[in-house]
């Protein structure tokens, strides 16, 4: 909420005749506000809280804090929505929408002049000199999400905000006596979380971009990007120039953002699951000493096969001697090598004892033709 480090004089509850006044003079300001909108924003009985707190420079300012969200703050005796409020409530105040680039000169303390401006197609808001308004980014309307920690296993917040600060997503620092403060978020922390296949990420984006409106009103094939997406898509260079993308171009960049990972699930045991893509079993045919043509097969282990036990198999139903040896230029990894050209064997084994798909073996058209010698 604040952008330097403040100080806290006090936080109590609030009293009925308090919060009886604090109703009439949310009314009073934000006359856009109906009856049950009032109520729902300063409730009637749940928690409501006065911070009152100096700021960076000094100056005094009241909080007021509903179940641990400031929803309103007071300075100089006027009153104003907090952003949190504003995403709750997005037609509290006549707003005027702008750029990411131009709001990166705002918070220097530049004015917001007419060409900063994104005209909407039914106007600017009529207001008048001194009046209260929001400004708010491109597309930026979703709501915040809530964490209930209460019902989280952390119980605790003081818990939630040690261990996010142990995993370096956050940085907390006892700015004043008994008050933990949050200074400092990295957003590009790698957060983690289920496994996801290619179709379920790309129905989460499209129902995304459908519940927020973002499906261009002109051009159904495109999609404009709020501040999310752009964060999670868009190149640094490309953050203040590209609004819209595609469809497919939307849900590619989407898909690459994403870190790959691959789950071998065999009879009877727990899925393994990996980072990265997975790479197929790789089947060889290679000349050793006397021209003898040998079979090597590689990338066993990643599916989950022991190759000592591959190559005993292979040794009895080939009648044929088999090696294990380590994988040439593959830090851990195993490969077999069966004397004499038994890929037919071999894919007998991968394709029908193992059931493994095709499309994870490479090799397989060496197999010897009818009629030819081994």
């Amino acid at each position: 909420m604040f952008a330097k480090a403040f100080r806290v004089k006090s936080n109590t509850a609030i009293k009925g005749s308090d919060r009886r006044k604090l109703r009439a003079d949310v009314t009073t300001a934000f006359p856009t506000l109906g009856t049950d909108q009032v109520s729902e924003l300063v409730p009637g009985k749940e928690e409501l809280n006065i911070v009152k707190l100096y700021a960076h420079k000094g100056d005094a300012v009241t909080v007021y804090v509903s179940g641990g969200n400031p929803i309103l703050f007071e300075l100089e005796k006027n009153l104003y929505p907090t952003v949190y409020t504003l995403w709750s409530y997005p037609d509290l105040l006549p707003t005027f929408t702008t750029w990411p680039l131009v709001l990166e000169k705002l918070v220097g303390g530049a004015d917001l002049m007419l060409p900063g401006l994104v005209m909407p197609p039914a106007g600017l808001p009529q207001v008048q000199k001194g009046d209260l308004c929001a400004i708010s980014l491109v597309g930026n309307s979703p709501e915040g999400r809530q964490l209930d920690i209460k019902k989280s296993s952390y119980k605790k917040l003081s818990k939630f905000l040690q261990q996010m600060q142990q995993e370096q997503i956050i940085q907390v620092k006892e700015l004043s006596k008994g008050v933990e403060s949050i200074v400092a978020v990295d957003w590009k922390h790698p957060r983690k979380g289920s496994f996801l296949e290619g179709s379920e990420v790309r129905t989460i984006v499209i129902n995304y971009a459908k519940k927020n409106d973002l499906v261009d009103a002109d051009n159904k094939n495109l999609v404009r990007l709020d501040p999310i997406l752009c964060d999670c898509i868009l190149e640094k260079n490309e953050q203040h120039t590209v609004m819209k993308l595609p469809w497919d171009s939307l849900l590619t960049r989407c898909l690459e953002k994403l870190q790959p990972a691959y789950q071998v699930t065999l009879p009877g045991q727990e899925p393994i699951v990996k980072k990265g893509r997975i790479c197929p079993i790789d089947i060889t045919l290679a000349q050793r000493a006397s021209n003898k043509k040998v079979t090597v097969v590689r990338n066993l282990e990643a599916y989950g096969l022991d190759p000592y036990s591959v190559a005993a198999i292979l040794q009895q139903r080939c009648q044929a001697s088999t090696t294990v040896n380590p994988a040439p230029g593959a830090k851990d990894s195993l490969q077999v090598q069966i004397q004499g050209n038994q890929v037919h064997h071999l894919g007998w084994l991968l394709l029908e004892e193992y059931q493994l798909p095709r499309k994870h073996i490479q090799g397989l058209e060496k197999a010897l033709k009818p009629g030819k010698k081994k």
